[in-house]
């Protein structure tokens, strides 16, 4: 057997086996696939099985909107002086 037919089985043989791994890879992957889409169905029809019940809850009111307890609204307005510079003696 000369050279170029030991490579051409070098060749052939290390196809066959990218081929069957790839194909062995791929098997594992749909089925991997399928048992996922499986739980995942499964789960929906044990969640939808059970009994729900929604509640409605009105958020509480913020402090903005809530108004005092009676209390006046005080408003402070500050002044600056004129004429009077803090105590200097010019």
């Amino acid at each position: 057997m000369n050279s170029i037919h030991r490579l051409g089985l070098a060749f052939a043989t290390v196809a066959t086996v990218a081929t069957v791994g790839g194909a062995f890879v791929m098997q594992g992957y749909v089925g991997a696939q399928q048992a996922a889409a499986q739980a995942q169905a499964q789960a929906t029809a044990q969640s939808a099985a059970t009994d729900t019940q929604v509640v409605y809850v009105r958020p509480a009111a913020s402090a903005a909107t809530v108004p005092a307890a009676g209390l006046p609204q005080v408003i402070q307005v500050i002044v600056p002086g004129f004429g009077d510079d803090g105590g200097s003696d010019h």
